[in-house]
């Protein structure tokens, strides 16, 4: 099963870090390697960070998704069992009025 929550938020992370990537290459050429490569390690540090944040959130988000499933087919099983006990009501009434169609009414 394909996690769409999760990678619609891997997407929009990198989608981040990408464009802040884009503006140290642009400093690249005149700012010392050094002080880029300090640069480049903070960036990859807050994206580890963040793509942790995002696990916890879809693991969250995942676990909110299996509860409905089981509040939704523990609602179906209930429907089901209502509606066989509705049923054998009717058959039981439905005996019944055949029972005193035959007896004439009595």
């Amino acid at each position: 099963m394909l996690n769409y929550n999760k990678n619609k938020l891997i997407n929009e992370c990198l989608c981040k870090y990408y464009e802040t990537f884009s503006h140290t290459l642009d400093t690249a050429d005149f700012v010392p390697d050094k002080y880029n490569d300090k640069i480049l390690a903070y960036i990859f540090k807050n994206m580890r960070k963040t793509f942790k944040r995002l696990d916890r959130e879809d693991k969250l988000f995942q676990k909110q998704v299996r509860k409905k499933q089981a509040q939704k087919k523990k609602q179906e099983k209930r429907n089901v069992k209502a509606e066989k006990k509705r049923l054998k009501r009717e058959r039981k009434l439905a005996k019944k009025q055949a029972k005193k169609s035959k007896k004439g009414g009595k």
